[in-house]
């Protein structure tokens, strides 16, 4: 049995299977550097947001998220509003919190987890963070505990990231940092100050818990999030950012190649 060749075919066969798990994210193009979406008629669907039509209260553009990013050398600010129009004094229509997706490790597969605290755990001690409406936020409501608790209502799945909270009376609420981390397309969700049940009142992008294909062209599903890798400035429209995990599909190919060298190598020496 010629074993180099068995290794290179399992390795090979793994990196295979592996790559086809391992999921890319998408750079946002600096021309989506500004952007926003806001509920569309009354159905549920619709300006790339679900939520919930029995509450009726976000229905006809009474929700959007916006967000403007800037960059300044290697670091991008983000800035994310929200906005609630009509819902004030309390209303079950005014926003609770809604929660920002982030990348739990960087490039290399290591933790974030302390950095993004550093980041909003206010007094944020990173990333110049400031807020408009909203509660300081708790180490507890970054990372995993984000989405800890029965308190989102309707989220359709798991999500690492940062809680905001409503801190005043108001319908317009803003956060913004400073990292960087480079814009990719992912995930939100947000919902309102009234209690669990069937007419509670959220919204999240339709994409949520996806990422977009590597060719496509249309991102309305989504919108721009801190990604845990970095890359040069002015990224290019679809740059492909690999995820953490793609490190380990490289490793695996350089022991490809590298056996390849070796049996190469023999050769010769024959």
């Amino acid at each position: 049995m010629n074993l180099p060749k068995v290794f290179s075919a399992f390795v090979l066969v793994a990196v295979v299977g592996f790559a086809q798990q391992t999921l890319a994210s998408i750079a946002v193009s600096s021309s989506d550097f500004t952007g926003s979406r806001a509920t569309v008629g009354t159905s549920g669907t619709g300006g790339g947001l679900i939520w919930n039509p029995a509450a009726g209260a976000w229905s006809g553009g009474k929700f959007s998220i916006s967000w403007a990013i800037t960059q300044n050398a290697s670091d991008f600010t983000y800035e994310y509003t929200l906005k609630t129009p009509g819902a004030l004094g309390g209303t079950g229509a005014q926003l609770s919190h809604w929660l920002l997706e982030l990348s739990p490790t960087d490039a290399s597969g290591g933790s974030l987890d302390a950095y993004w605290v550093d980041v909003f755990n206010t007094p944020g001690t990173l990333g110049n963070y400031t807020d408009e409406g909203i509660a300081d936020v708790p180490a507890s409501d970054i990372g995993d505990g984000a989405d800890s608790g029965n308190s989102n209502q309707g989220i359709p799945g798991a999500l690492y990231g940062v809680k905001f909270t409503r801190g005043s009376d108001v319908n317009t609420t803003k956060v913004t940092f400073t990292s960087p981390q480079v814009p990719i397309w992912g995930d939100f969700y947000a919902r309102d100050g009234g209690g669990n049940g069937a007419n509670t009142i959220y919204a999240y992008n339709i994409g949520f818990g996806t990422d977009p294909a590597a060719d496509a062209t249309v991102f309305t599903n989504w919108i721009p999030r801190p990604d845990g890798v970095s890359i040069p400035p002015n990224p290019e429209p679809n740059d492909v950012v690999p995820e953490a995990s793609s490190v380990f599909v490289w490793i695996a190919l350089s022991c490809v190649g590298a056996i390849g060298w070796g049996r190469t190598r023999r050769r010769h020496a024959e």
